[in-house]
């Protein structure tokens, strides 16, 4: 049984680093944000080239960007777009090497057990930021509960592994930024206790601290509003903003507390059938009067399985150990649950990585309980591979060139004259018109969310 699930694992994994390195994503924030961002980071397209529109242009200058520049690196490294997925992929043996390393979990139970989470599924080869961003708070609050735990403070060197990951987390997503400071603050609580490396301890936490806070805190500094270009409402008081705080939740929801929309969020209830392949998307889109709209995720049957396996833990061992992980994983569900948007699980996939990260240090460790734990990991990962068609899992999408070739409007962009500027407005393939894509030609692009962004520039026809 362990042999075939390491072959299994294996083959997996295999079969994901070559779909990351052949599909490109289609999903539409990697095409209106995530890789116009990495190629401006990257070097790839400079403003001159392709001038982002105002609104894009403050998202740049707002936004947490760590991961779209780690996209943009790995693009110009391979000198593939399609490149940018590995580090959504990197994600997933890297929190299994993780386990592996500080909590002797089997390396190839891990990647079955987080394979089994759609949303891990999804997004190990897209584009998006939300995994690796996930994965890294998800190490740094079990860092926090290894310290509970062994009661005793963090070595220089752990202190200084937390303090990278807070700092990659809070610089790639706001939304986690409310986790990272919840776990930090575990941390430097056990970090007070007097010992011969108390002063550095802090001395590193007093270093950490800007650069974690360094978006916000440039935000700040730059536009009055620690999430620009996003509006942030202290005291009654809206701070300088560009656009509205996203809102938006399933119409039989709309009247319901967040911790309630979390909940049914997590449990799936209401979501499409598990027979149709659309059940299980990167975002959970679905059309607005559906109620599972922007719901699920997680896959709610594998979500009970784990919190039962977390209580019995916690109830049957008694050891400190499970006790401490019932905790964390209570107070994870506490905070979630009133997060904006906390029903929207790609924000806050932790949540889920915490628990199957915590069910795995307790049982997948013990030789009697880790044939169960790999059934279970493997048995949720077929039935998720079989309602998705296994279509995230092997493969099975365009290659940039021949994204390029079905979205972009070559007649119309052979009609530009050299040196030209046009205003393109293809959302969210505007990007896609950039001379990057397209060598030998010259021009330039002004992007376009709205006519207004123009400003001059002749539109594409």
């Amino acid at each position: 049984m362990d042999v075939v699930l390491r072959i299994a694992a294996a083959v997996l994994l295999a079969s994901l680093v070559v779909a990351a390195w052949h599909d490109v994503s289609k999903a539409w924030d990697t095409w209106s944000y995530h890789l116009p961002f990495a190629a401006r980071l990257a070097g790839l397209a400079d403003a001159s080239s392709y001038t982002f529109g105002r609104g894009n242009q403050a998202r740049f200058d707002g936004f947490p960007l760590f991961g779209e520049l780690l996209q943009g690196l790995l693009w110009r490294i391979t000198g593939r777009a399609e490149c940018a997925s590995f580090v959504a992929l990197a994600a997933v043996p890297g929190l299994a090497w993780f386990l592996r390393r500080l909590f002797a979990v089997p390396f190839h139970l891990t990647i079955l057990a987080l394979l089994a989470v759609p949303l891990v599924q999804i997004h190990a080869t897209a584009t998006y930021v939300d995994l690796p961003a996930n994965a890294c708070a998800t190490m740094l609050l079990l860092l926090a509960h290894r310290a509970v735990v062994e009661r005793r403070p963090p070595s220089l060197r752990v202190l200084g592994g937390a303090s990278a990951l807070a700092i990659a987390t809070a610089n790639t997503k706001f939304q986690l930024v409310p986790v990272v400071v919840a776990a930090s603050c575990v941390l430097v609580v056990i970090s007070l206790r007097r010992d011969a490396e108390r002063i550095k301890r802090l001395a590193l936490i007093a270093l950490a601290i800007p650069l974690v806070l360094a978006t916000p805190l440039k935000n700040l500094a730059r536009h009055e509003n620690p999430v620009w270009p996003v509006e942030l409402r202290l005291f009654g008081t809206s701070l300088p903003h560009l656009e509205t705080a996203y809102a938006s939740s399933p119409v039989w929801l709309e009247g319901s507390p967040r911790a309630v929309r979390f909940a049914a969020s997590v449990l799936e209830i209401r979501s499409r059938p598990i027979t149709e392949h659309a059940r299980w998307s990167i975002d959970q889109w679905t059309p607005p009067s559906e109620p599972g709209y922007r719901m699920g995720g997680f896959f709610g049957a594998y979500v009970i399985a784990n919190l039962a396996a977390l209580a019995a833990a916690a109830i049957r061992r008694r050891s400190r150990e499970a006790v401490v992980a019932a905790a964390f994983a209570a107070g994870a569900t506490v905070l979630t649950s009133v997060l904006p948007q906390s029903h929207e699980l790609r924000y806050y996939l932790y949540w889920m990585l915490l628990l199957v990260a915590l069910n795995l240090t307790l049982w997948a460790r013990e030789p009697r309980a880790r044939p169960i734990a790999g059934a279970v990991a493997a048995g949720a990962l077929a039935i998720v591979a079989w309602s998705t068609g296994g279509t995230y899992l092997y493969p099975s999408g365009d290659s940039l060139a021949t994204l390029v070739a079905a979205k972009v409007d070559r007649a119309a962009l052979d009609r530009v004259p050299a040196g030209e500027r046009v205003c393109v407005q293809r959302e969210p393939w505007t990007f896609l018109y950039a001379p990057l894509f397209h060598p030998g030609k010259r021009y330039a692009v002004q992007e376009a969310e709205t006519p207004d962004d123009c400003a001059g520039a002749r539109p594409l026809e």
